[in-house]
């Protein structure tokens, strides 16, 4: 197996266009190819973070490799070997056992990847105002249900959110084992953003009973009242 291509997207004129550019600087350095481009920002935060699934659909179409998403404001500092090995559909941490990590996704290059990817865009069209990683896990809930998905849950060690000051990132650069770490630029840009038209759904609002499904990767048929609790009606 060869490794993943790296993709992301960025917002030009605004701090992850500096961001795009360190990832791929970081991309460039472990030799590996990558598709890091522009688009047009949205009218809020979680609007642009719904293009992420769009995003990637239109690198698939370009390209029938596996694919890693990577956000914009990240650097790679190894190789991810996990996923070199791996020839299933999709991997993805999962943090606390059930929230699914919207910071780094790989789809592989079958039809049931293709399928996720397909159900991972109607979300985020249909419903923009929900976080694309809680939309990702909607699409991994529906999927399993319908199709013999192939899913990995890599190690939540794999990426690290970067040290605020000097001497933790230092600390962090030599010793970490991570091979993504994310520098959090989401807390920054949203600070000053204007609020949202519709509330938000995040991963905080998930009910309890979909957090222990997820955990237990035992998705069921949803009626309409447990739809509702999701955002979806």
């Amino acid at each position: 197996m060869t490794h993943p291509l790296i993709v992301s997207y960025y917002t030009p004129g605004t701090a992850y266009e500096d961001h795009a550019s360190a990832l791929k600087a970081s991309v460039d350095r472990l030799g590996l190819d990558s598709r890091i481009e522009p688009r047009a920002p949205k009218s809020s935060w979680v609007e642009n973070c719904a293009q992420k699934a769009l995003f990637v659909r239109d690198m698939r179409k370009q390209d029938e490799r596996p694919i890693l998403w990577i956000d914009a404001d990240a650097i790679l500092r190894r190789k991810v070997t996990e996923l070199e090995r791996f020839s299933g559909d999709f991997a993805v941490v999962k943090r606390g056992g059930w929230s699914f990590y919207g910071g780094q996704a790989y789809f592989g290059s079958g039809p049931n990847a293709e399928d996720l990817i397909e159900r991972w865009c109607r979300y985020c069209t249909d419903y923009p105002n929900i976080w694309d990683q809680v939309s990702l896990g909607y699409a991994w809930w529906d999927a399993s249900l319908e199709t013999d998905l192939q899913a990995l849950w890599l190690e939540p060690g794999l990426f690290a959110k970067s040290k605020r000051n000097f001497l933790g990132r230092y600390v962090q650069g030599a010793f970490s084992k991570a091979a993504v770490v994310h520098k959090q630029e989401s807390r920054r840009s949203k600070a000053g953003q204007r609020a949202p038209r519709q509330s938000e759904f995040s991963n905080d609002h998930l009910p309890e009973w979909w957090r222990q499904a997820a955990a237990l990767d035992q998705p069921f048929v949803l009626d309409e009242a447990r739809k509702q609790e999701l955002g979806l009606l």
